[in-house]
């Protein structure tokens, strides 16, 4: 699926397992049960009260119908269970559409990693919220 999601990172099946076993990760799957695909997932991890969220992807037939926030929610309710107080994610400079979603999501740009991303260089935008925001809601 991630071949299909634009603008999730290219990690390998190295990198997730590596993360996988690791304290603190958070991944959730969502799986389409009657035709028996994968339509998202959300890849983060709580450590030490701070979440981070690495990965976010929804396929394309799936997008537009709020999965990627009902992931997003849940992924932060695993956080603050695990004793998380903020969680942060990084994010291309060009990728307009995530970036209006993670602020619609209440998340507020906190500074940029230059040459943070490669095939493209490109700057990450850092962006921050409370997992405890009462603000707009997941």
């Amino acid at each position: 699926m991630q071949g299909e999601a634009e603008g999730a990172a290219p990690w390998s099946a190295a990198d997730y397992a590596s993360l996988l076993g690791a304290e603190g990760t958070v991944f959730l799957v969502a799986q389409d049960a009657i035709l028996e695909r994968l339509g998202g997932f959300i890849l983060g991890r709580a450590i030490a009260g701070e979440m981070e969220i690495l990965n976010l992807a929804v396929a394309p037939s799936y997008r537009r119908q709020g999965l990627a926030r009902r992931l997003v929610a849940a992924a932060l309710a695993r956080g603050q269970a695990q004793g998380a107080v903020h969680c942060w994610l990084e994010v291309r400079e060009s990728n307009g559409v995530a970036r209006a979603f993670y602020r619609a999501l209440g998340f507020v740009e906190r500074g940029r990693r230059p040459r943070y991303y490669r095939d493209p260089v490109e700057d990450a935008v850092m962006y921050e919220r409370s997992v405890l925001a009462a603000g707009p809601a997941p």
